[in-house]
């Protein structure tokens, strides 16, 4: 005889509630008369960690262990003693047939088995992966049945919730009209219901955030007895007050109004989207809609994006009638606000009396190179536009031509010295150093010419020549660089164009610096050619001019000087962007995220560097793909943020190889891009990175578009080592010999237990019968072979 305190003997919740119910209200009886194979059945079960109960009898009275109790939720401790189709009145309708094909002597198995169950005080949809097992008595009696069972919901709306997010990611670039992506959107919408029931999308009337009244665009309802809002019934109020202040707001438990950005600042407009009447509004539910909004907020990007590229193209024929005269008159405009930004930076980084710490002045002198970069670009394209409209005005003077060469060559020394160059100045060759000249365009071709060959050698040296002869005069530009492949010559002084996969320092560059080179020694009525350096390696740029004498010397050695310094600030300010990694490499602490960052700018690689590190991240950064990729392969990161334009391969080329290599198929890539909705952009995406950051971006959108990549690849990791290990457990057990490695892996496919816990079930099975495991290992494998012979249908 067994009494109540020997057979629920722990201090648990739920052996206790097993201990004070009164038994003999039920059809069980008092313990003490309860029949051996119940007492042995409830031996078993209490000491497992896997959530087992026994239905017991024809009124299926349920027992259950305390790896169960958190499934019954409410329900406990009043569903201790109960009959099962009183507990589970709400979803016995679907579970009470297949209680009963156990009675009957049928195992049933079911894997992911959704079922409706009023567990917590509402109707919750539920996934449960289970076995029914008939408890055999003598003869074909069917004592009761033994249910080992899962609860594997948060499994599934997990991988359900990905599959969406996944699918609105496909749409960034499937449309380019921002109506149809609020259509497309809320298509894949309608097709889960179950997390999302009515859905609708309310944009502003303009294409301006800041401006416009917010308008309906696409919704989708379901219908939904008892639920007092759908996507078109959520009052306005609330609408206009998320599209205002970027706040989500609950409105009830039935729906959530989160913003839409397609940029910075105040929203595009709003998501309305219902919440299940099935499910509990949670952190995990919240997390899942907010990246709803975020996905398709990226798709809206796009689509404004390429609004704003066809509204471009409709005006470019008016653009280019205009650009002379908007470069003319805006010269002033740019030149002052210029000039008031460089020359408080000046005061203030060479400021000796009161100087900043040093980091602000690091800071300081990017915004000051930046600037001057600007300046650069704005003189070069009022250049061009004048030399377009009017043609150059050449003002000749009076000038030493072997100072003012050797002057705007010198400057670059600095930055070959860091980048490891030699630079050579071979300017003897001249014999007459006055010449009547166009300081300004001189200084332009040579500082053109010199920076060009620096960007584009990693190696070796760059030689300046300057000779003349009766007639003309020389300037030659040799580097030891990539060269210029011969189907490129013809091209590379033509407006805009660049020299595809160029190895060099950077791809950054506006492709008008040769033709604008060009055009200069066209107005001196010179010419230039591209050819390979003497060896046949490298570039060598060869300009000639008609040599015109001065008739007196320059008034002042110092004024070709200034013209140098003048004008080169702003080629230097861009070499020194150039410089190269310091090589210093720090190993991340266990709890650190890794990213590898590719970027081959260095003022913009320190930024990203700051703002990644700022997260506790650990970063290692390149200044090309072949290096990045090497570390990648050896030592896998997290995640991979990489520019698109890169010297030599360029980012779509990190991407395709990332996602060949078994090592890193997985792992993140983010593309960062300075041209909106571009093709390279779209092939990006194609070959598999996951997401793309527009430049200028804001710090806390990039920073959240990589942290919310490291989250998805942390759950994708989980969710796949959990299915991998099982695989991988049940796999070794059924592989080998041993007769308690098979039982080991029966128990786990026909209960469903972790190899851990069928190993504890056949512990406790032998200390109870007081026989070796491998005893009790070798009847299960022949229980299981015989009932097998015995009920094929079973």
């Amino acid at each position: 005889m067994t009494t109540r305190d020997e057979l629920f003997p722990g201090t648990d919740a739920t052996s206790t509630a097993h201990r004070e119910f009164d038994w003999s209200t039920t059809s069980l009886g008092p313990v003490e008369n309860w029949p051996d194979a119940l007492v042995t059945a409830i031996r078993t079960l209490f000491p497992s960690e896997v959530g087992q109960l026994v239905w017991w009898g024809e009124d299926l009275v349920q027992l259950f262990n305390h790896a169960y109790t958190p499934m019954a939720g409410d329900l406990f401790p009043e569903a201790v003693g109960q009959r099962a189709a009183d507990c589970w009145r709400v979803g016995w309708e679907q579970l009470g047939p297949l209680a009963h094909d156990a009675l009957r002597g049928t195992a049933v198995h079911r894997t992911r088995q959704r079922v409706l169950l009023d567990r917590f005080g509402y109707l919750e949809e539920t996934f449960f992966t289970f076995s029914y097992s008939p408890i055999l008595g003598s003869g074909d009696t069917v004592n009761g049945v033994f249910v080992a069972t899962t609860d594997v919901t948060q499994q599934v709306l997990a991988e359900r919730r990905m599959s969406v997010l996944h699918e609105l990611g496909s749409i960034s670039v499937a449309s380019r009209d921002i109506d149809d992506v609020c259509r497309a959107s809320l298509d894949l919408l309608a097709g889960n219901e179950a997390d999302v029931p009515f859905a609708s999308i309310h944009l502003r009337t303009t294409h301006d955030a800041e401006l416009g009244e917010i308008r309906p665009v696409a919704s989708t309802s379901a219908t939904l007895p008892g639920r007092p809002h759908t996507a078109t019934t959520v009052d306005r109020d609330v609408i206009d007050r998320v599209s205002n202040s970027g706040v989500g707001e609950i409105v009830g438990t039935t729906a959530v109004v989160l913003p839409l950005h397609a940029s910075s600042g105040r929203p595009v407009g709003v998501l309305v989207a219902g919440i299940s009447a099935l499910r509990r509004f949670d952190e995990p539910y919240r997390v899942f809609l907010d990246l709803v909004a975020g996905r398709i907020s990226t798709a809206l990007t796009d689509a404004y994006s390429y609004a704003a590229e066809r509204r471009r193209a409709r005006d470019l024929e008016e653009l280019d009638a205009a650009k002379t005269r908007f470069f003319e008159n805006v010269s002033h405009e740019f030149r002052t606000p210029l000039t008031l930004l460089l020359g408080p930076l000046g005061d203030v980084v060479d400021d000796q009396e009161n100087p900043l710490p040093p980091h602000r002045v690091r800071s300081l002198q990017t915004a000051r190179r930046a600037a001057l970069r600007l300046q650069r670009l704005v003189d070069t394209l009022l250049d061009v536009a004048r030399g377009d409209a009017d043609g150059f005005v050449v003002s000749l003077e009076p000038t030493d031509i072997v100072s003012l060469t050797t002057d705007c060559a010198s400057m670059f020394r600095d930055a070959t010295a860091r980048a490891g160059v030699e630079l050579h100045l071979a300017l003897d060759g001249v014999t007459h150093r006055f010449a009547e000249m166009d300081r300004t365009m001189w200084t332009h071709v040579v500082m053109n010419l010199v920076s060009n060959a620096v960007k584009f050698t990693t190696a070796g040296s760059v030689t300046v020549s300057l000779r003349d002869d009766a007639d003309t005069v020389t300037l030659t530009v040799t580097d030891t660089g990539p060269g210029v492949p011969e189907a490129d010559r013809a091209k590379i002084f033509d407006r805009f164009y660049q020299v595809a996969a160029a190895a060099g320092r950077s791809r950054e560059g506006s492709g008008v610096g040769l033709s604008l080179v060009r055009d200069l020694v066209a107005a001196l009525h010179g010419t230039i050619d591209v050819s390979d350096g003497p060896d046949g390696t490298g570039s060598t740029f060869t300009v000639t001019l008609p040599r015109t004498v001065a008739s007196a010397p320059p008034a002042s050695d110092a004024t070709t000087q200034e013209v140098a310094e003048a004008l080169g600030a702003g080629y230097i300010g861009e070499a020194d962007t150039w410089r190269p990694l310091d090589g210093v490499r720090t190993d991340p602490t266990p709890d650190q995220r890794q990213v590898v960052l590719v970027e081959d700018n260095a003022d913009m690689r320190d930024y990203l560097v700051g703002l990644l590190r700022e997260q506790n991240w650990h970063v290692t950064m390149f200044a090309d793909v072949d290096s990045a990729m090497a570390h990648a392969r050896a030592h896998p990161p997290d995640v991979i943020l990489s520019d698109i334009m890169l010297p030599g391969r360029s980012g779509l080329s990190l991407v395709d190889e990332a996602r060949s290599d078994g090592r890193l198929v997985r792992v993140p890539i983010v593309l960062l891009s300075a041209r909106a909705g571009s093709e390279s952009v779209v092939e990006g995406l194609r070959l598999g990175a996951d997401d793309y950051v527009t430049k200028p971006f804001q710090p806390a959108e990039l920073v959240a578009r990589v942290r919310v990549h490291l989250e998805l690849a942390r759950l994708r990791e989980q969710l796949l080592g959990s299915a991998q290990r099982e695989v991988s457990s049940l796999r070794t057990a059924l592989d080998s010999r041993s007769v308690l490695s098979q039982a080991v892996g029966l128990l786990m496919v026909t209960q469903r237990m972790s190899p851990e816990a069928a190993f504890d079930h056949i512990a406790t099975m032998s200390q109870a019968a007081n026989v070796k495991a491998r005893v009790i290992a070798e009847q299960l494998v022949r229980d299981f072979v015989e009932e097998l012979g015995s009920d094929p249908v079973g």
